[in-house]
């Protein structure tokens, strides 16, 4: 029977969660004592730890746990999650962050992950706290946060996925300030806005002379973000002579400024943004296959806003309070309701631009619907029409009802397209194809 021990100063807690724990069918031991939990730990094959405890922080206590000859996974646990909280307890090696209150399925589940798993991530120093940027509690952002700690533990290089105005940026930033790297400099390329001629100086560097214009030496990005994070951002958007560049630089970890025949070492951490799907983009032939297996060995997914409707008010409070903080602002009911029915086709970036538009037309204390300017999605129940499917030659009746129950599953998970392809029992893969195929833009 594995052993399973418990710690948190939360008498009442911590006794409902042992019977809980015991009622699966594990052993438990428990206390509210980060000296004693040192102990215990020793023998245990799992530990659920309170991120605040009263004699000792939480983090603090899983360190000295990931310093045991024996190291069991550890689950971390808080009433109060936010991504800071989460980034650091992934980072330093926590198998799980969890939320309090945990339902008994959740903690099924967990339990049987980390007993069948040897995960085990480096301790890193961790950073100065800084300004809150990734908001959201919803599962799918909860999980980008998670991925962002295990960015953080390592040198590797991420790629960063997701719509525009989704804060790509914003996570790459998190990714660099939380990890070793986070006291050297961040260094930003935009490769859709630099024309084709410039890539390989803005890249390298030249000398003096090298082309017409270059009147002086010019160090390059790589050169600028030494000893930090490179992020080129809309990488997809990089001419493919400068691909193979890159792809060299980045293999051989040296770089030779344009106009020189001297090469020299750098060392920079690669994080790269795209908007596109960039593995179309190397079936297409736009893009190399080995640039892009050399930048994905992490890669992050950032969920459009529509798909992550419970973060909708959260941001939306944010930013009103980011904007006009101590104005005493805040959104009438019909107004919350018109921010949560609307689609985001600019995700993230588009609600901050509204909120703030809002925050400054508005008269009094309360943002009205008329104060968004937006208008919600009209809910339209998709229908098969009568028509005889037997005049419908095989493949046309096919598609047609396919398309149906795409529509069909989207409208129940209210545009959730992780959920729309768990109840449609696919991929969500699948689910992305199956709505381009059928021209479906939910």
């Amino acid at each position: 029977m594995a052993s399973i021990l418990i710690v948190d100063d939360d008498q009442s807690f911590r006794r409902a969660f042992s019977k809980t724990i015991r009622l699966l069918g594990y052993g438990v031991s428990e206390t509210a004592d980060a000296l004693e939990a040192i102990e215990l730990a020793k023998q245990a094959d799992l530990v659920f730890l309170d991120l605040k405890l009263k004699d000792q922080d939480g983090l603090d206590l899983l360190q000295k746990i990931q310093k045991l000859d024996k190291k069991p996974p550890v689950i971390i646990l808080t009433a109060f999650s936010n991504s800071f909280n989460t980034i650091e307890a992934m980072k330093k090696g926590a198998f799980d962050h969890l939320a309090k209150p945990i339902k008994r399925q959740e903690i099924r589940e967990v339990i049987e992950r980390a007993l069948n798993s040897n995960l085990s991530l480096p301790s890193l120093k961790i950073q100065p706290e800084e300004q809150e940027d990734i908001i959201g509690q919803s599962p799918s952002m909860r999980r980008v946060q998670k991925f962002i700690g295990f960015a953080a533990s390592c040198d590797y290089p991420v790629l960063i996925s997701g719509e525009t105005g989704t804060g790509k940026q914003l996570v790459a930033r998190a990714i660099h300030r939380h990890s070793s790297r986070g006291v050297g400099p961040f260094v930003e390329i935009n490769c859709a806005a630099i024309p084709e001629h410039l890539f390989e100086s803005e890249f390298f560097g030249h000398t003096k002379g090298a082309f017409t214009g270059a009147f002086k030496d010019r160090k390059g990005k790589f050169v600028e973000a030494s000893g930090g994070t490179l992020f080129l951002d809309e990488i997809a958007e990089m001419p493919l002579p400068m691909q193979a560049k890159l792809l060299k630089a980045l293999s051989e970890k040296r770089i030779s400024p344009v106009g020189s025949e001297t090469t020299f070492s750098v060392d920079v951490r690669i994080v790269a943004a795209t908007n596109k799907n960039l593995l179309d983009q190397v079936m297409n032939g736009r893009f190399r296959a080995d640039l892009f297996y050399r930048i994905q060995v992490l890669q992050i997914e950032i969920p459009p806003l529509r798909e992550r409707k419970s973060d909708i008010l959260l941001l939306s409070e944010y930013f009103l309070d980011k904007y006009f903080a101590g104005s005493s602002k805040k959104f009438s009911f019909d107004a919350q309701k018109v921010l949560l029915e609307y689609c985001w086709p600019g995700n993230v970036r588009q609600l901050e631009n509204v909120i703030r538009r809002a925050g400054i037309i508005s008269r009094g204390q309360l943002i009205n619907v008329a104060d968004l300017e937006i208008s919600p999605l009209v809910d339209k129940e998709p229908k098969l029409e009568k028509e005889d499917f037997l005049q419908l030659d095989f493949f046309s009746a096919i598609a047609k009802l396919e398309k149906f129950l795409i529509e069909k599953a989207l409208k129940e998970s209210q545009g959730n397209r992780t959920e729309a392809a768990r109840l449609l029992n696919i991929h969500r893969s699948l689910l992305y194809i199956k709505m381009k195929e059928h021209k479906i833009d939910i």
